[in-house]
């Protein structure tokens, strides 16, 4: 079930936008990271990893609610485990 970008609500539209310009960060901060421009570039991406994966879930909720699901448990996961390395360090 396709639908077309105008015929999106609002706020489909802004967590799509939100999404693709999170997305776009974590690139370019796994680049800094991996090239050692910024050395705690990674303690900022996976986070927005997780807040990626909360914006899919939003995304797909009317889809496919066994991907949504699946995608706000590895948010889950991923904040968790964002916060012990944080309290570890």
């Amino acid at each position: 079930m396709k639908s077309k970008w105008k015929d999106a609500p609002l706020l489909h539209k802004i967590v799509t936008i939100i999404s693709i310009l999170v997305s776009l960060s974590v690139v370019v901060l796994a680049v800094l990271q991996m090239f050692d421009i910024w050395n705690q570039a990674i303690n900022i991406c996976v986070p927005l990893m997780g807040i990626t994966m909360l914006c899919q879930a939003y995304t797909q909720w009317n889809a496919s609610r066994k991907v949504a699901y699946f995608s706000i448990g590895t948010a889950v996961f991923v904040f968790i485990c964002a916060i012990v390395v944080f309290f570890i360090k």
